[in-house]
């Protein structure tokens, strides 16, 4: 099935990720604690392979959305900013009884995300030789480069704050790009508006190998196999874009419309625009299909039409 519409983003784009928050974990006892906090097998994390995780409460709702780093004997969390303070207070709040130290480091690092071939010749300067499968890690003393494949071949980077080996040089605003094309890969976020609402299954995450069914206990992991195994989640994650260019839409909600009258549909979950379209990602039912369209009741002027996924979110 062809997409609905022609990608207009950038081929090449660099921009640091202002909007990240990092939470370190050291001390003997990380792999452990960590590992009955979240719903990735953090004994599969390698410095060669991050994971994509979320860290849920007891009901199986998700406080934040993050991937997973090992460097330098500790384990990096990067998250949204704006959830960084709850997910960093519930993890320290049973990690008193581990070997372990849980805090905010994001003044230490910068965050970098971009595409194309001048980007990749500025971390290849740095890192040597870059990875090409999704999610494969590469790190020195200079910090960790990440690999994306969708919707292209993308870099996410993070370098120590007082790093010698900067990457200003090929960096403009352009933040906007790397959370449409985030939102194209069909990646899912919560922020602090939509934190603690969702299963991971409604954000897709499944899909993207975000949850070990296998691992064992962890924080909501009764809620999440029973989500699984009984078939009981109705609603996804989907994909929609207006050619209008709006401003953050976080938590807005959607309508669908039923004869003349138009009925609750779900709520977006983060958003990307630039001068000439808007892309959102969304929480709807889960028989939603690829053309429907939705409004945003706030603006209902604006409407949104459902993209193809990039993958098959039947479980």
């Amino acid at each position: 099935m062809t997409e609905l519409l022609v990608n207009t983003i950038p081929q090449s784009y660099a921009s640091q990720l202002l909007t990240k928050g990092v939470i370190k974990l050291s001390g003997e006892e990380r792999v452990k604690y960590l590992q009955g906090q979240v719903t990735a097998d953090i004994n599969q994390l390698t410095e060669h392979q991050a994971l994509l995780a979320c860290h849920c409460d007891f009901k199986g709702k998700i406080w934040s959305v993050f991937y997973t780093f090992a460097w330098q004997d500790s384990i990096f969390l990067l998250n949204h900013q704006s959830v960084l303070p709850v997910s960093l207070e519930q993890l320290n709040k049973y990690g008193v009884f581990a070997k372990v130290d849980i805090t905010d480091d994001s003044h230490n690092w910068r965050v970098t995300g971009g595409a194309g071939e001048e980007f990749e010749q500025a971390i290849t300067a740095i890192f040597g030789p870059l990875p090409r499968q999704q999610n494969a890690t590469l790190s020195n003393d200079s910090g960790i480069v990440m690999c994306l494949s969708h919707p292209k071949q993308r870099y996410l980077v993070m370098q120590p704050a007082h790093s010698e080996h900067s990457l200003n040089s090929v960096t403009t605003d352009a933040q906007q790009y790397w959370e449409i094309d985030d939102i194209r890969s069909g990646l899912a976020d919560v922020r602090e508006a939509t934190s603690n609402e969702y299963v991971p299954q409604m954000l897709n995450l499944q899909v993207l190998n975000a949850i070990d069914f296998e691992k064992g206990c962890y924080m909501g992991q009764e809620v999440v196999a029973r989500t699984k195994y009984l078939g009981r989640n109705k609603r996804a994650g989907f994909i929609l874009y207006t050619d209008r260019p709006l401003d953050d839409l976080t938590g807005q909600q959607l309508e669908y419309q039923i004869g003349e009258n138009w009925r609750p549909g779900g709520k977006v979950l983060r958003s990307g625009a630039d001068h000439q379209q808007t892309w959102i990602f969304a929480v709807l039912a889960n028989d939603t299909i690829n053309g429907s369209v939705f409004r945003l009741k706030s603006q209902n002027q604006i409407v949104f039409t459902v993209q193809e996924q990039p993958y098959n979110i039947s479980e």
